[in-house]
C-alpha cells in the first residue's frame, strides 16, 4: 500500500490516496472497498484467469481495480510470474496507476459473473509456472543471452517484416543493444549501451556509421560511472548535442556534448529527469517527457511529465497500464505518429513493435524473431531506430549462446543492480 500511495502522490493525484483498495484476502475486505480483481470482477485470489495465465504460460494477465457497487473502475495488464501468488503480488504493485487511473475513467458496469478457481486449478498452475522455472533455471546455467545490433532495410506500420541488410554487431566479452541512431553534417553516429561481462555493467559507447555499417575499430566510450547506462537517445536543443540515458542511479541528468563521438557531460540547462524513469525519451521540442516507473514496474507503468517552471512535473491523466506496449523500445518520432514500444510479456525482450504517437495506447505493428528475414537462433527483438523509415534503420536482439560460464554471466549481470542504493 505504502507504494501505491507512494505513486500516487508522485503523480500528483493525491485525490487518488483516499481511495481504499484493499490488498489483503477478499474475504477480509469492507463491503466498500475497492479489490483487485480480473476482468469479470472476480477478486485476484480467486481468479480462474489468473490461475490459466500462470498454467498456459501466456505471459500476461489482466487486473482491474472493481468496486462492488460502481464495478470495474480502471484495468491494465501486467506480466505473469511463476506461480499464482507472484503473479498476484504482480498485480499489486500496480495498484497505485489503477487508482490513478480511476480518476479519470468512466466505470464499467458490464461484469460478467464467473464462477471462482477450484483450488486445484490454482495447484495445478503452480505445479506448471514451478516446472517451466526449473527448466529456466537448467537452461541458464549452461547458456546466457548474447546482444547485439544490425542495419534493416526499412520501418513502419507496414512493414511485416524486418529485412536485415548488414551483420549483427556485438563482441566476445560484451554486448552491445538499445541503438540510437543520430545524423548531422553528413555523418551518422550509432550510441549504444555496452555491457561488459566480467562487470555486469553497462555503458555508453558511440561509433560512426559508414556504407550502412559501423565502423568498429572507431567505437568510443562516451559516458561511464558506478552505476549502470543504458537506453541512450540523442537529440539537438538550442543548438547543442543533449542526451538522455536510463540508469540505477537515483540523479539523472541530462548530458551534452560537442560533437558526435566526443564524452557526454552534464548538462545544467535542463531539471534532471524524473528519478527511476525506465526507457525515457524526450520531446524538447514540445516539452515532454515518457517513459515507465520503474519504482513501481518498469514493463508496464507508463508516465509522462512535462516541463514547466523548470522542473517536469507529471500528467496523470496519461497513465497505464500495459505490459505489451507501454515500455520504451527506441525512438518516439512525432513527426510520423509512431512511438518504439517493446513487449515484455513473459520474457524481456521478447518483441518490439510501433505505436500511435499521440495517443500511446493504439498499437500499429508487432515484431518478434521470427519476422527477421534472417532469424537464425535469434529469440527476440528489442529496440527500433531510424533516421528515416527507409533509411538508417537499426534493431537489437538477442540469442542463446552456450556457455558453461552462463550461470556466471547471469549472476552478474544482475549483481550491480541487487546491490545499488540509486
Amino acid at each position: 500500500m505504502a507504494r501505491a500511495q507512494d505513486f500516487c502522490i508522485r503523480m500528483g493525484a493525491e485525490s487518488a490516496v483516499g481511495t481504499t483498495v484493499f490488498l489483503g484476502r477478499s474475504t477480509d475486505a469492507e463491503p466498500n472497498d475497492a479489490l483487485l480483481c480480473d476482468t469479470h470482477g472476480v477478486p485476484l485470489d480467486h481468479s480462474r484467469a489468473v490461475a490459466d495465465a500462470v498454467r498456459m504460460n501466456t505471459g500476461r494477465v489482466e487486473v482491474s481495480l472493481f468496486h462492488p457497487e460502481r464495478g470495474i473502475l480502471s484495468r491494465g495488464t501486467v506480466g505473469t510470474r511463476r506461480s499464482v501468488s507472484g503473479t498476484i503480488a504482480a498485480c499489486r504493485r500496480v495498484a497505485g496507476p489503477l487508482a490513478v487511473m480511476s480518476l479519470t475513467s468512466t466505470a464499467d458496469l458490464r461484469v460478467q459473473a464467473v464462477d471462482p478457481a477450484p483450488r486445484s486449478q490454482v495447484l495445478l498452475a503452480n505445479i506448471s509456472g514451478a516446472a517451466r522455472f526449473g527448466g529456466r533455471l537448467l537452461r541458464a546455467a549452461g547458456t546466457y543471452r548474447e546482444w547485439g545490433c544490425a542495419p534493416i532495410s526499412e520501418i513502419g506500420p507496414d512493414t511485416s517484416r524486418l529485412r536485415l541488410r548488414g551483420p549483427w554487431r556485438n563482441g566476445l566479452d560484451r554486448f552491445w543493444a538499445d541503438p540510437c541512431i543520430s545524423s548531422a553534417g553528413g555523418q551518422t553516429w550509432l550510441f549504444m549501451e555496452e555491457l561488459i561481462r566480467s562487470t555486469g555493467r553497462g555503458h555508453i559507447v558511440a561509433a560512426p556509421v559508414l556504407n550502412g555499417d559501423i565502423d568498429t575499430s572507431r567505437v568510443r566510450t562516451v559516458l561511464a560511472n558506478d552505476h549502470h547506462l543504458s537506453f541512450p537517445q540523442v537529440q539537438r536543443y538550442n543548438g547543442r548535442w543533449v542526451a538522455t540515458v536510463e540508469t540505477c542511479a537515483g540523479h539523472n541528468p541530462f548530458y551534452e556534448f560537442d560533437a558526435m563521438g566526443e564524452p557526454w557531460r552534464e548538462y545544467d540547462g535542463l531539471a534532471p529527469l524524473p528519478p527511476h524513469t525506465a526507457d525515457p525519451v524526450a520531446d524538447l521540442a514540445s516539452g515532454e517527457l515518457i517513459g515507465t516507473d520503474a519504482r513501481t514496474d518498469p514493463d508496464s507503468v507508463f508516465v509522462r511529465y512535462t516541463l514547466r517552471d523548470g522542473s517536469w512535473q507529471p500528467a496523470s491523466e496519461s497513465v497505464f497500464v500495459d505490459v505489451g506496449w507501454a515500455r520504451g523500445g527506441g525512438r518516439w518520432d512525432r513527426h510520423r505518429g509512431w512511438r518504439a514500444v517493446q513487449d515484455c510479456a513473459g520474457t524481456y525482450g521478447r518483441a518490439a513493435g510501433l505505436v500511435d504517437a499521440a495517443t500511446q495506447t493504439v498499437p500499429l505493428r508487432r515484431w518478434s524473431a521470427s519476422d527477421l528475414s534472417e532469424p537464425g537462433r535469434w529469440k527476440g527483438v528489442h529496440t527500433v531506430t531510424w533516421d528515416s523509415p527507409d533509411d538508417n534503420v537499426w534493431v537489437d536482439g538477442w540469442r542463446r549462446t552456450l556457455s558453461p560460464m552462463g550461470w556466471r554471466h547471469r549472476l552478474k549481470e544482475r549483481e550491480h543492480l541487487a546491490i545499488c542504493q540509486g
